[in-house]
């Protein structure tokens, strides 16, 4: 694992933007910074032909607003293994290490709030998400917090949402499942900041509303889960095979994704 100083990751700055982040600070103070984290999964086939390899991986996908503009989400995709229902929390303990990087680089401060929302989940995995994603977030603040100088101070308050899966290309219901921090007073303060991320985009002709964060997370997962098998054939006929675990037919799910968060030398 390369060290976070070392490691240089692309960075997209799309153009679309929402009123999160002014939401907040006309709700906390001009002041106020916070970091938003949105995520999805989007499922890959389990295929049975091959038993015990699963080379059709999940796509997960974190957006969050880690650049100078406050208001511009930018993104990590991560595959996993398709078996996994959750997302992994290792992952989650990863990337949320990285994110936090990111917005103190960007920014040269800690965030105030941070607001995490889990998009897609579904029925019966309610406790699974809080018990292992929603913790994991946990952890990684606090280890983050713990290592870094200058942070011995800070003291975030950490609200969490999700919203139940749905149909593609339909709007999200996001719920606030846990306010542990009263990061919002009320359930209204939540549900107006919710209202303050959605953006209109056209797609041809049509106009179309969508949350920001979610609307990417769930667009870059679903093509990448859709597009790998076509990159692994690509890759193999060029003669760069992607990498496996050692003495089998498994891909190395983890340095693939690494691999793509490295800037060419």
């Amino acid at each position: 694992m390369l060290a976070l100083a070392e490691r240089r990751r692309r960075r997209m700055f799309p153009e679309p933007r929402n009123g999160a982040h002014q939401y907040m600070q006309n709700l906390r103070g001009a002041n106020t910074n916070t970091l938003f984290i949105a995520y999805t999964v989007c499922h890959g086939i389990v295929g049975q032909e091959t038993p015990g390899v699963y080379n059709n991986p999940s796509t997960v996908v974190f957006t969050f607003n880690g650049t100078r503009r406050p208001e511009h989400f930018i993104e990590y995709f991560h595959f996993q293994k398709a078996t996994i229902q959750h997302i992994d929390p290792a992952l989650i303990r990863r990337v949320t290490q990285w994110i936090l990087e990111d917005f103190r680089a960007n920014r040269g401060i800690f965030p105030d709030f941070i607001v995490v929302l889990r998009d897609h989940v579904r029925e019966g995995m309610h406790d699974t998400v809080e018990d292992l994603e929603f913790k994991a977030f946990k952890e990684s603040i606090t280890a983050y917090k713990e290592a870094t100088e200058y942070a011995a101070d800070w003291v975030p308050r950490l609200a969490f949402g999700l919203a139940p899966w749905r149909q593609e290309h339909t709007e999200p219901l996001v719920y606030l499942f846990q306010n542990d921090d009263n990061v919002f007073v009320t359930n209204d303060e939540f549900q107006q900041l919710i209202v303050s991320m959605f953006i209109t985009i056209r797609i041809n002709t049509t106009r179309y509303s969508v949350m920001e964060p979610l609307w990417a997370a769930e667009n870059t997962a679903t093509l990448w889960t859709k597009l790998f098998p076509s990159y692994a054939t690509f890759t193999a006929a060029r003669n760069r095979p992607l990498p496996r675990i050692a003495n089998s037919e498994q891909y190395d799910f983890d340095t693939i994704s690494l691999q793509f968060h490295l800037d060419p030398e």
